[in-house]
C-alpha cells in the first residue's frame, strides 16, 4: 500500500502495516480557498520529523531531526534523573539548510549538521541506526531492532485540506554506547528500551498537541509501551495505544489536565486509563516571530496509576516517560 493513490487520494485510517511509500508529489495541495500550491510554496506546507527516545536505567536520551519548511531543527539531550546533570544541544538552520528529513516509512536516511555536531538517523531493513558526533568524534551510535513489535501506523484528515501521518514503536531492543556529561561511556544492554516516532503532513497552520510516552518492564517482566496523544490525529480515530510484549492494543480518547506546575492528570474517555504525571527538568523552546513561532516543552516524567484492558490491569509506579506540550504556528 502507498500512503499516497496514483489519483492523488490519501488513504485514512489504522493500518497493520507500514506504507511502502509517501509521495506528497501526487498529492494536490488547495488552500482553503480553492487555489493550489505547487514548488516552495507547497514544500513551506509540508512539516515532517523523526524522534527517538532511548531509556538506560537512569539516563534518558531524546532526539530530533525537524523539517519544518522555514526551517531545519535538531537537538540531542541527555538526561540523568539520578545527578540531574543534563548534555542539552539544539540548533535550527534557517530554511532547512544542511538538513534532510526522509519520511519513507521502509528505508530512509536523514541528517542535521551545525557547525561541529552532526546527527544521523537512517532505517534500513526494520534496524533503526542513529549516529551523533560532535567535532567529528562519535557521542552516541545505536542500533534499534523493530522486529517483534506491532507498529502504530496510521494517517488522519488533517483541517480543510491536509493530513497527518504518524508511525509509532516503543520497547525496542537497542544496542550501542553513549557518552554522558562527564564523558564516560555508557553501554545499552538488555533491559534499554527505545521508542520511534515518525510524522509528516500537512498540518494546521496552527496546532498544538499534548503527548505521553512511557515504556517500562512492569512486575511481571513483561514490556509496557504507552502511547498517547490529544489534538493530533483525532479526526478519524487516535494514536493512544499500549503495547504489552509488542502486541498493540488500541485506547480510547484522552485527556491532558494540568493541576499545578508539576502534576498532570490524564484520564481516558471509557474511564479505563487513569494516570497521574509528575514532571521535573523540561527541555522548552519559545519562538515568537508572529508570522511563525513555537512553544514546546517535554519534560522528564514520572508516571503513576492503572490501565484496565480485557485480561489483564497494568500498573505504573513511578516509571520514567515523556511528558510533552507543543504549540505551532507554522
Amino acid at each position: 500500500m502507498d500512503l499516497i493513490e496514483p489519483n492523488g487520494q490519501v488513504n485514512y485510517g489504522r493500518f497493520s502495516k507500514l506504507p511502502h511509500n509517501i509521495d506528497i508529489n501526487r498529492y494536490i495541495y488547495r488552500t482553503p480557498y480553492g487555489k493550489t500550491l505547487e514548488g516552495w510554496r507547497k514544500h513551506l506546507k509540508y512539516k515532517k520529523f523523526k524522534f527517538c527516545s532511548i531509556q538506560h536505567q537512569h539516563y534518558t536520551i531524546g532526539l530530533a531531526i525537524a523539517d519544518i519548511g522555514w526551517a531545519g531543527h535538531g537537538f540531542v539531550y541527555v538526561y540523568d534523573h539520578l545527578t540531574k546533570d543534563v548534555m542539552d544541544w539544539n540548533a535550527i538552520n534557517i530554511l532547512s539548510a544542511q538538513t534532510q528529513v526522509d519520511e519513507q516509512p521502509l528505508f530512509n536516511q536523514s541528517h542535521f549538521t551545525k557547525a561541529s555536531m552532526q546527527l544521523e538517523i537512517q532505517h534500513a531493513n526494520g534496524v533503526r541506526y542513529i549516529r551523533l558526533s560532535k567535532h567529528g568524534e562519535l557521542q552516541l551510535s545505536a542500533r534499534i531492532f523493530c522486529a517483534g513489535t506491532d507498529p502504530l501506523s496510521m494517517c488522519s484528515p488533517t483541517g480543510i485540506n491536509g493530513w497527518t501521518y504518524t508511525q509509532k514503536l516503543t520497547t525496542l531492543t537497542c544496542e550501542g554506547f553513549f557518552k554522558n556529561k562527564q564523558g564516560e561511556t555508557i553501554q545499552f544492554n538488555e533491559r534499554t528500551f527505545a521508542s520511534l516516532d515518525d510524522t509528516c503532513g500537512f498540518l494546521r497552520p496552527e496546532t498544538a498537541w499534548f503527548w505521553l510516552s512511557c515504556n517500562f518492564w512492569d512486575n511481571h517482566q513483561n514490556r509496557i509501551g504507552l502511547n498517547l496523544a490529544s489534538g493530533v490525529n483525532e479526526s478519524f480515530g487516535n494514536e493512544n495505544c499500549i503495547w504489552v510484549n509488542g502486541v498493540l492494543h488500541p485506547m480510547s480518547d484522552v485527556l491532558f489536565e494540568q493541576q499545578d506546575d508539576n502534576i498532570w492528570h490524564i484520564r481516558s474517555l471509557d474511564e479505563s486509563l487513569d494516570l497521574n504525571v509528575h514532571t521535573g527538568w523540561r527541555r522548552y523552546e519559545n519562538l515568537n516571530l508572529r508570522l511563525v513561532g513555537s512553544q514546546f516543552s517535554q519534560w522528564q516524567a514520572a508516571v503513576s496509576g492503572s490501565i484496565r484492558l480485557k485480561n489483564q490491569e497494568v500498573l505504573l509506579l513511578n516509571e520514567y516517560g515523556l511528558l510533552e506540550r507543543h504549540y505551532a504556528k507554522w
